[in-house]
C-alpha cells in the first residue's frame, strides 16, 4: 500500500531535524542561486509594486538560462515580472496586477499579452492571496463563496471551478492551491542561517515560503545571530523555513528596499523607454548578462547612485 502524501508542515519536527543538530551557514552564491532557480518550473515572488523585488536572484536565474517557468508574482508587481518575460524566462503568468503605477504599462507584459506568447491566467488578488494560502495548509482548494458571481474571472480563469459545499448544499467557488517549486524573497537583513527580516512586506511572504519545496532569500545585508534575536518580532521569515541565503547588497535595485533605499526612477524609466522600442536584448545584454552582481551596482552608477537612492529615502 502507498504511504499518504504528507504535506512537509505536517510532519513531526523530530523527523524534520537533521542528523546533526549543529547549526550550519545557509550562505550561497548568487549565481549558485540563479542556477538553482532556473533548475525549477514554478516561481513564487514576493513584494509589492516596485518595492521589495528581488531583483538579484531574478538576474542570476536569467543568467542562469530560465526558461518555460511559471509565475505566481505578488498581487502587485512590476520590474520583478516584466523583466522575466522581456527575457523569454516564463512560460506562464498568474495575472493580478503587472504595471509601472504612474509610469505606464509593463511593455514586455503587453507585447507579450498581444502576441499571446505568454499563458496568462487571470488571476485577481483573492485567487492568488488564497491560492497561496491552500497550498501553504495543504489543502486541496480554497472556498469562495459570492464573490465570483459579481466579475467576469470565472469566465476567464479556467482554474477556478466550482463545487457543492457539502453542509449547505449551495455550489461555491474553489481556488486551486498555488504551490511552487521556488520562492524567493528580498530582505534588509538576515543572519546566516535564514531568519530573514522584511521591514516591509505584504504579509504574504510566509504564506509563500510554505507553499514552496525550495526558499531562496537576498538580503541587503547578513548580520550575526546576535541581530536577529535581539528583535525577534521583526523576523519576516524564521530560518527552519529557509534553505539558501544570498548576500545582495542593494539586490532590490531598481525598485527600493523598505526603510533602506528609495527606488531608481531614471533606471526604470530607461528600462521602460528601451523595451518599448523594442530594445529588450540590449537592456539584457547591458545589465544583465555578462555581469556579476558587483559590476552591475557599478553599471548602475555605483556608489555615488548607491549613496543617492538612501539619501532619498531619508529626505
Amino acid at each position: 500500500m502507498e504511504e499518504p502524501l504528507r504535506h512537509k508542515f505536517m510532519i513531526p519536527l523530530e523527523e524534520q531535524l537533521p542528523a546533526d543538530p549543529k547549526r550550519r551557514s545557509k550562505l550561497i552564491s548568487l549565481e549558485e542561486a540563479g542556477r538553482i532557480i532556473a533548475s525549477k518550473r514554478t516561481l513564487s515572488l514576493a513584494g509589492s509594486h516596485s518595492a521589495d523585488g528581488a531583483m538579484a536572484l531574478i538576474r542570476a536565474a536569467i543568467r542562469a538560462g530560465a526558461s518555460g517557468m511559471t509565475m505566481i508574482p505578488p498581487v502587485t508587481a512590476s520590474i520583478a515580472a516584466d523583466l522575466p518575460i522581456a527575457a523569454k524566462m516564463l512560460e506562464k503568468l498568474y495575472l493580478s496586477y503587472v504595471g509601472f503605477e504612474y509610469l505606464g504599462t509593463a511593455p514586455a507584459f503587453r507585447q507579450a499579452a498581444k502576441d499571446r506568447s505568454l499563458d496568462i491566467v487571470e488571476a485577481d488578488e483573492p485567487f492568488i492571496i488564497l491560492g497561496t494560502q491552500a497550498a501553504a495548509g495543504g489543502r486541496p482548494f480554497a472556498p469562495v463563496q459570492y464573490l465570483y458571481e459579481a466579475i467576469s474571472a470565472p469566465a476567464l480563469n479556467p482554474e477556478l471551478k466550482k463545487v457543492v459545499d457539502p453542509f449547505s448544499g449551495r455550489e461555491v467557488y474553489a481556488v486551486p492551491p498555488l504551490k511552487s517549486d521556488v520562492f524567493i524573497m528580498h530582505a534588509q537583513a538576515a543572519d546566516e542561517y535564514g531568519n530573514a527580516q522584511c521591514w516591509g512586506g505584504t504579509g504574504q511572504e510566509r504564506d509563500k515560503a510554505k507553499a514552496a519545496d525550495i526558499v531562496i532569500v537576498q538580503a541587503d545585508e547578513i548580520v550575526g545571530a546576535e541581530a536577529i534575536t535581539k528583535d525577534p518580532a521583526r523576523t519576516t521569515i524564521p530560518g527552519l523555513w529557509v534553505d539558501y541565503v544570498v548576500h545582495a547588497p542593494y539586490g532590490a535595485h531598481p525598485t527600493f528596499s523598505s526603510a533602506n533605499y528609495a527606488l531608481d526612477e531614471e533606471h526604470l524609466k530607461r528600462y521602460l523607454s528601451m523595451v518599448r522600442e523594442g530594445q529588450a536584448q540590449q537592456y539584457l545584454d547591458e545589465f544583465v548578462f555578462g555581469l556579476d552582481h558587483f559590476e552591475y551596482l557599478e553599471k548602475i552608477g555605483g556608489l555615488r547612485k548607491l549613496t543617492q537612492l538612501r539619501r532619498m529615502l531619508a529626505a
